[in-house]
């Protein structure tokens, strides 16, 4: 499954989910972690419009995505996200990404929550079709 991470540093989860610079996506099974690179984020808009929808924009940046990660983010944004499938999850910030990782790796090794248990098997069934 694909993982985002709002981060500036590359290396810890450290921004805002409207605010990040970048994401770094890896793809996470319960053998592998592949780094999947960075996505980055438009700080410039062309206008007001487009800079009230930046939540659509890293809707679309993320899109294919299971979990993005993040230090905070607000209630109709992670609702947005949710209707999209990308289950955002809130963390301390410098939260390693490594280290979130192996976490979540473990996580799929063993015994996932209902949630993300759910959205391993809708993406097995998407695969199998």
């Amino acid at each position: 499954m694909l993982v985002a991470f709002a981060t500036g540093s590359q290396t810890c989860i450290d921004a805002h989910f409207g605010l990040a610079p970048a994401f770094a996506i890896y793809d996470v099974t319960a053998e592998a972690i592949v780094s999947k690179g960075m996505v980055y984020c438009p700080q410039e808009f062309a206008s007001e419009a487009d800079k009230e929808d930046k939540v659509e924009t890293r809707m679309q940046i993320l899109h294919g995505c299971t979990v993005a990660y993040c230090t905070s983010i607000g209630g109709p944004a992670a609702a947005r996200l949710v209707q999209s499938g990308i289950h955002p999850l809130k963390v301390p910030e410098g939260t390693v990404i490594e280290d979130e990782l192996k976490r979540l790796q473990t996580l799929l090794a063993g015994s996932p929550p209902p949630w993300l248990r759910k959205r391993l098997q809708q993406e097995k069934r998407l695969k199998e079709d």
